[in-house]
């Protein structure tokens, strides 16, 4: 695909989806990651798109401006300092993932940094704001069987586009029950995680829709999911007469103008009013930074809307829509204290507020980012939000950073050492250009890139094939130089670890020559951050018991760091 061309489908596949991270519009356009990131970055030149942390965001979108607010040509040497949890005085946060959870929670407990957890109880939190999400699914599955039993349906067929969340579990089981209670016959006829993304939840909705052309009400757990089995409906040409969509949220504009349309597939949504949830935050926010006694729970209040009745709740305003505070005020039961325009007086402001935002594309989190700035705002209170998975990517990097310098440490002068491959051999190459009078050996051309003209430094090359995925030298050249050579230190990272099996790696090319540097070294020190750990990926390079010393990062856990040191390794914790 010609450049050009290229760019105007990123435009175009972006603006579709609102966001897309590099991965995405990689495998989209078939061309690099690396690519994609040079692409984004002169679209966001040319003001075509919006540049984030690992992807990219549509500017048609009203709330573009503010859903990533940190910069985004960040030098990785100085990634350090714009980590989220660096910044801010207290946390909201967003539980997605186990893994994600233990790394923002273990470095937001170093820094005495406050949790407020948002829709999902997360560890350590202060408290938990969210909906009662199985009593808002029960409510809103009674109101689909008794719509549906006065539209004359005999048997409901649904389609439950779920999650595996638990508070998105709760919200289907609860929806099923509600369903249940009403004399209406029902069966599930799918019910499928949808991954809380757009073109997942399309694709499942299309292809059950095609083989059960039977289904006549589709449940979704958030209004991304909603949307996309509306388009699916619509793409199918099937009558709206014969199909009721029910979405749980009603986060934005996109379902409110779909439930308000005329011929709707949507036929009612669950109001969850991100604008009292981001109101609720913020002050649970404040009272956690001024350690203030408060709630576990914040339950927020949920309304079923239909066309009928969301004009109460809601004023339409040129192309958006805006809450109705007094019937707010008048009919629901807002569990804090709060004021939309006057905040309260509280002394011991928080400087920074930071948001974790899991789902940078949902139209909950893209409200729930302006209306927490804008009421964050009123206090003087910044926000800073980046997106989970870059967060939790530039943690890892940083933490693997740290491996490298704390490696570095370990080389003398005059000694010789053998660098493998990898992200952290890239790093500790730039802490060896530092070191004088030593020698090194590597198979990497990025190390010896790196290394290449370095003053007082004798550089040697194994030779061999260049594997271009990786940039390794390979084959019987690179592993017949090593045969001749010896290392003091060998610095040897891999793919995977196991304390039972050893150390794996995923190329059969690669792992020889790992063997043949093994051999030549008389200190074999693993290089390997905590995500490496427990997993057997594809080859078996050696025992554990052939490494001396292992240098990794204090999320390791200490039952590991214990079952790696019964076996006589040295563990290091950069």
């Amino acid at each position: 695909m010609k450049n050009n061309a290229r760019l105007d489908r990123i435009v175009a596949i972006v603006n579709q989806h609102s966001f897309l991270t590099v991965n995405e519009i990689s495998e989209l356009c078939d061309v690099s990651e690396m690519t994609i990131r040079r692409d984004l970055n002169e679209l966001q030149k040319q003001g075509r798109i919006m540049r984030t942390y690992g992807g990219a965001v549509s500017i048609q979108n009203d709330h573009a401006q503010v859903s990533i607010e940190n910069p985004v040509d960040v030098p990785l040497e100085k990634r350090k300092e714009v980590l989220l949890v660096d910044q801010v005085d207290v946390l909201i946060g967003t539980s997605v993932n186990p893994y994600y959870d233990n790394i923002l929670v273990d470095r937001a407990s170093k820094k005495h940094i406050p949790i407020i957890a948002e829709s999902i109880e997360m560890p350590n939190q202060c408290t938990v704001v969210n909906v009662d999400n199985y009593q808002a699914g029960f409510d809103l599955g009674s109101w689909a069987g008794n719509y549906l039993q006065r539209q004359g349906v005999k048997k409901i067929n649904l389609l439950d586009l779920t999650f595996d969340k638990p508070n998105t579990q709760l919200r289907s089981r609860g929806f099923v029950v509600g369903l249940n209670v009403t004399s209406l016959s029902n069966e599930v006829v799918l019910s499928i995680n949808s991954q809380s993304r757009y073109a997942t939840a399309y694709q499942l909705s299309l292809d059950a829709l095609t083989v059960y052309p039977h289904i006549n009400l589709i449940f979704a757990i958030n209004d991304i999911t909603a949307w996309a089995a509306i388009n699916a409906c619509r793409d199918l040409n099937i009558n709206p007469a014969n199909m009721t969509v029910i979405t749980f949220g009603l986060e934005g504009k996109t379902l409110k103008n779909a439930l308000m349309s005329e011929n709707s597939y949507c036929k009612a949504g669950l109001a969850m009013f991100p604008e009292i949830v981001s109101l609720t935050c913020i002050e649970a926010a404040i009272k956690a930074n001024n350690h203030l006694e408060q709630p576990k729970k914040y339950i927020t209040p949920h309304v079923i809307l239909t066309q009928e009745s969301l004009p109460e709740y809601y004023t339409k305003k040129d192309d958006d829509w805006e809450l109705n505070w007094k019937t707010v005020h008048d009919t629901l039961n807002i569990p804090i204290n709060i004021e939309s325009e006057t905040p309260q007086s509280v002394a011991n402001m928080p400087k920074q507020i930071g948001l974790i935002v899991p789902f940078i594309e949902h139209e909950w989190y893209k409200n729930l980012t302006t209306l927490l700035k804008d009421y964050a705002g009123k206090y003087g209170i910044g926000l800073q939000v980046i997106d989970a998975d870059q967060n939790v990517r530039d943690e890892v990097d940083f933490r693997r950073r740290q491996i490298a310098i704390k490696a570095a440490n370990l080389v003398e002068p005059g000694d010789v050492v053998a660098v493998d491959g990898g992200q952290i051999a890239q790093y500790l190459a730039e802490q060896l250009k530092q070191k004088k009078g030593i020698t090194v050996i590597t198979n990497s051309m990025v190390v010896f890139d790196i290394l290449n003209h370095t003053p007082d430094m004798l550089l040697i090359t194994t030779g061999g094939a260049v594997r271009y995925s990786t940039q390794m030298l390979v084959g019987p050249t690179a592993e017949g130089a090593l045969k001749e050579l010896r290392a003091d230190k060998l610095f040897l990272m891999v793919s995977g670890i196991t304390p039972d099996f050893g150390m794996y790696h995923h190329t059969i090319s690669e792992v020889t020559v790992k063997q043949a540097m093994i051999h030549m070294a008389r200190e074999v020190i693993l290089l390997a951050d905590h995500t490496v750990f427990n997993d057997e990926v594809g080859i078996q390079v050696a025992p554990l018991t052939a490494a001396q010393k292992l240098v990794t990062d204090d999320a390791l856990p200490p039952s590991t760091r214990l079952d790696i040191s019964k076996l006589g390794i040295q563990i290091l914790l950069a």
